[in-house]
């Protein structure tokens, strides 16, 4: 980012590419605080992508842009870098516990800290590897320390302690090469690069589910246009994280065949069901139909129990 309007910290800018739309969002961060300069929204113009793949990266790309042009026009500043968060029809994750043993006590600092979370990713790549039974490469989009050890002790974090032993179990996921460079190609065609990727779960449950209450057993559920995430806390850490590519779109596509109507008139009569007792469309034969909120339940309810 270039310098323009003045802020307290240092400007971040995060994009969530939907199945459904683009989410782009500007702010700072204070101490433990996020604060939100700027938020802008697009939906995109047709069905450019599918349970969270990019089918058409130039029109995901313009959507981007156009997002893109909105804040730099609300912050005054030229935006060029963007962290954003990824999806997939196929999502795989591996825990592995790795350990370094020093041979004798050291303070543990980042760096050593990093090592061995940097070590955990590559050892988790290679038993992926030998357990990928497909023709796909995969990417390592995102990792989570479950816990860490000094010494074989559990504790919660182990910088400034002394240890002989520094262990962690950890989750790495990874995501199909096409899914992660589809995305970049899409946020270049916007004028932008991504300096940082990570999982949706793993960004919705960073600030859903703060680590005060990850003591807790609790899930996270995000049910999107093209994907439903999960996030599963317990004992004070994310322990697992999932997806599945069926959500939103799906019961639209099912709406779609019980009404006969398009795509676009289809995702407008669910939403009017979550508002209205009876909705009025116009069926592919231009003819005038109505249906009410418990027809339209009741034709969505085989694929809501699918998906749960």
């Amino acid at each position: 980012m270039t310098e323009g309007k003045k802020h307290a910290g240092q400007l971040v800018f995060g994009l969530d590419i939907g199945t459904r739309s683009v989410v782009g969002t500007v702010g700072y961060r204070t101490e433990e605080r996020f604060y939100v300069v700027a938020q802008r929204m697009k939906e995109h113009a047709t069905r450019a992508m599918l349970d969270g793949q990019i089918h058409d990266i130039h029109k995901v790309g313009g959507t981007i842009r156009q997002v893109k042009e909105e804040l730099e026009a609300a912050t005054g500043r030229v935006l060029t870098e963007s962290c954003i968060a990824a999806a997939g029809r196929v999502l795989r994750t591996v825990n592995i516990t790795i350990d370094n043993d020093y041979g004798m006590d050291k303070e543990i600092t980042q760096e050593d800290i990093y090592a061995l979370t940097s070590l955990g990713v590559e050892k988790a790549y290679e038993m992926f590897q030998k357990e990928n039974d497909t023709d796909m490469r995969f990417y390592c989009v995102g990792h989570s320390v479950v816990h860490y050890y000094i010494n074989r002790y559990p504790i919660s974090n182990p910088e400034g302690h002394k240890a002989r032993v520094l262990a962690a179990d950890m989750i790495a996921t990874f995501l199909p090469d096409d899914v992660v460079d589809g995305l970049n190609k899409a946020v270049e065609v916007a004028g932008l690069s991504v300096v940082n990727m990570t999982l949706e779960p793993i960004a919705a449950i960073q600030v859903a589910i703060p680590e005060m209450y990850r003591m807790l057993n609790i899930a996270l559920v995000d049910v999107g246009a093209g994907t439903s995430d999960i996030s599963i806390t317990k004992d004070g850490s994310i322990i697992a994280f999932g997806m599945i590519p069926m959500a939103g779109d799906a019961l639209t596509e099912t709406i779609a065949r019980h009404c006969l109507v398009d795509f676009a008139t289809a995702e407008q009569i669910k939403r009017d069901a979550g508002e209205k007792e009876e909705i009025s469309y116009m069926d592919i034969m231009f003819l005038p139909q109505t249906i009410t909120r418990e027809g339209v339940a009741e034709a969505v309810a085989p694929v809501i129990e699918d998906m749960a």
